[in-house]
């Protein structure tokens, strides 16, 4: 499923404003939601800035290259496992599937159960303005691997005075494929608690539609 994704930035942002703009513009005719696509937009709109002042010949630095790598890690991270979602949708048509850039499935994928465990999410470290977490499988929390058929597991943040105690308090951080993963704050959030809530994800299930489990228990951690 990489083999969608652009190797050169040039067409790599090409690809991306399209693939997020489609999603903006219709999230739900993809089986996505708002919030999802919102996520999307801002790893795109971070890219696409990040890529122009890389090449050009007058900001053009060290600095500013690596920071293009960096955007443009965080932007495939996020989108890709939305991808695959859409991707492997049953309800999505080719013709759809090659307006966003994806490549058509040549089978029809299995579907895949709900998911009945939950992730354990940890804490490895916080600096300032970062958290590292991790996450586990609540029926084999000493190991690495996640449930059959996820593909990561869908992150949600509160961040405030006081711990959130309900995921509808939160909001769609973005959907984490591998454990070590990186939560980012802005300066002004520094002394706040943030409650994070987790759930695994899959691939495909009923009707093409991606299936999610439980919630995992809530984290509260301090923003330094």
């Amino acid at each position: 499923m990489k083999n969608y994704i652009p190797q050169s930035d040039s067409a790599f942002v090409a690809w991306l404003v399209n693939f997020a703009s489609l999603l903006t513009a219709d999230p739900s005719a993809v089986g996505e939601t708002p919030a999802i696509a919102l996520v999307v937009q801002n790893e795109a709109d971070n890219f696409q800035l990040a890529y122009s002042t890389a090449i050009d010949p007058a900001t053009r630095t060290a600095p500013t290259v690596a920071a293009k790598d960096n955007a443009r890690f965080n932007a495939t991270e996020t989108v890709r496992p939305v991808a695959i979602r859409i991707r492997n949708n049953q309800a999505v048509t080719d013709q759809q599937r090659l307006d966003y850039g994806l490549t058509i499935p040549k089978t029809v994928p299995t579907p895949i159960p709900q998911p009945s465990s939950f992730p354990i999410l940890g804490l490895r470290n916080a600096t300032p303005g970062r958290h590292k977490l991790q996450y586990s499988d609540s029926e084999t929390p000493d190991g690495k691997a996640k449930p059959f058929g996820v593909i990561g597991i869908d992150i949600y943040r509160s961040v405030g005075t006081v711990s959130a105690t309900d995921p509808a308090q939160a909001r769609y951080m973005g959907t984490a494929t591998k454990s070590p993963f990186i939560s980012n704050f802005p300066s002004e959030d520094k002394g706040k608690v943030c409650t994070y809530f987790g759930r695994w994800v899959t691939r495909s299930g009923p009707g093409g539609l991606a299936q999610t489990g439980p919630w995992s228990a809530p984290l509260d951690v301090t923003v330094i």
